[in-house]
């Protein structure tokens, strides 16, 4: 699961960037992969990241496939 205020390593640059780490601001559940428009969420499964977009706390939003989740205990 990925919940808003989770962190997550995001890749910038259309995820061609190295991984750094950021929170979820929000989220929209979007019907396909690299949409930009869907219905805000405040939590999904892991398996539909690919079509959900991220805003994230530092001023950036990215697409499913530019986050991962982050190991943090």
């Amino acid at each position: 699961m990925i919940k808003v205020g989770d962190t997550v390593l995001w890749r910038g640059h259309w995820g061609s960037d190295p991984a750094k780490p950021a929170r979820v601001e929000a989220m929209e559940l979007c019907e396909q992969p690299r949409q930009k428009y869907g219905i805000q969420v405040e939590t999904i499964h892991y398996r539909d990241k690919d079509r959900t977009l991220f805003v994230l706390d530092n001023g950036h939003w990215a697409y499913g496939y530019q986050i991962d989740k982050e190991n943090v205990e």
